[in-house]
């Protein structure tokens, strides 16, 4: 009788403790997700500012519409619950979104880049994690096969409550660009693009390196002169069209340009045959990029672009044999971890032939203007 009554306990109580992720507020539910209670959670650790999050979310979005049973996706922010609430609401999100406004879940999980995600079963054990451009289908399938206990959505995520703060407004562009140093740490360039104008914020390499579609270490500049901005520009404005010219005048500094000689990926396009740019789209307000730790997909891209995400993912220079393809704008899926793969990839797609080899490539010197 005692062995009897034990099994009852067991079985009757839910899984409770150990699958909780700590969330302040839980801004929407799912609108995918068709059951409550489902075996494998997925938490995309994301931000309202963070432009390969919101691509990453419309791959998420496809996943949780394939799998609507079974598996839920809760978008987690460490942001203002307000902030969050009118992005949600301007841009359609269809996933479920909750905050961590006191960061207890980003902490815990050591999330140091965004977009991240982590796959949890019902008890909270960690299944897989990395960046949600690399969850695939054929990983959802593997782990619903030995993973069978079910847990609620108010179960897997324990509300703590927190007091709301004010936001504050984001002043007004005034003029056709803004310049600030500010005495934060970027590792890479962010770039968003806001309503009405393009925001820049990291070295001042990395964007010299950007306004020139170059890899970074084709800029070279004095230490003193490396400091971080954030930069704002109005769209269809002059400031937009020169930002290089507008950033050096007002940093009152030079330009030089010369040449190296050294290894460079060399993009041949005699034989080019690009996607046009209705393969992939994903609507209006979205970021152009989803860069993956393999791959990456744009939307309606130049060569140009491309070529600048190519050459400071793989840390070279790329050169195209033909200006005149660099602005027009499509579609990509290219593969850029593996070398060969990469080439097949770009020739079996794009009929663009990859050559490692020693070229001269441009080099960009930046200095102080003397008194």
């Amino acid at each position: 009788m005692k062995i009897k009554s034990l099994l009852l306990i067991l079985i009757v109580f839910p899984i409770l403790s150990s699958a909780q992720i700590k969330v302040s507020e839980i801004i929407k539910k799912s609108s995918l997700a068709d059951d409550d209670e489902n075996a494998l959670y997925f938490v995309d650790f994301w931000a309202t500012w963070c432009g390969p999050c919101i691509a990453a979310e419309k791959q998420l979005s496809s996943l949780q519409r394939q799998y609507p049973k079974n598996f839920y996706i809760m978008s987690l922010s460490q942001e203002n619950s307000q902030i969050v609430k009118n992005f949600t609401l301007k841009h359609d999100l269809k996933l479920g979104v909750a905050i961590d406004f006191d960061g207890e879940a980003f902490a815990k999980h050591n999330i140091a880049s965004l977009p991240y995600g982590i796959l949890f079963n019902a008890r909270g054990e960690k299944l897989w994690e990395g960046h949600p451009a690399d969850f695939k289908t054929y990983h959802i399938d593997g782990y619903l096969s030995t993973n069978t206990d079910k847990v609620s959505v108010e179960n897997m995520f324990d509300l703590q409550s927190y007091k709301p703060i004010a936001i504050p407004k984001e002043a007004d562009l005034k003029r056709d660009y803004e310049i600030v140093e500010i005495n934060e740490s970027f590792e890479t360039l962010e770039v968003i693009e806001k309503d009405d104008f393009l925001q820049l914020t990291g070295n001042l390499k990395d964007i010299i390196a950007y306004t020139n579609y170059a890899y970074k270490n084709q800029v070279d500049m004095p230490s003193d002169v490396n400091k971080t901005y954030r930069m704002k520009f109005k769209y269809d404005s002059r400031a937009l069209r020169q930002m290089e010219r507008i950033i050096l005048k007002y940093l009152k500094l030079r330009r030089k340009d010369t040449s190296a000689n050294g290894e460079a990926l060399f993009l041949n396009l005699s034989g080019a045959r690009f996607w046009d740019a209705d393969q992939i789209n994903w609507g209006r307000d979205t970021p152009h990029f989803l860069i993956g730790s393999s791959d990456i997909q744009a939307d309606n891209v130049s060569l140009n672009q491309m070529s600048f995400q190519l050459a400071n993912l793989l840390e070279l220079p790329v050169i195209i044999s033909d200006e005149a393809f660099a602005d027009d704008l499509h579609d990509w899926e290219v593969h850029y971890k593996y070398y060969d793969l990469m080439a097949s990839n770009l020739f079996d797609n794009y009929g663009v032939k990859v050559e490692k080899k020693i070229v001269k490539y441009p080099m960009y010197i930046i200095t102080k203007k003397s008194s």
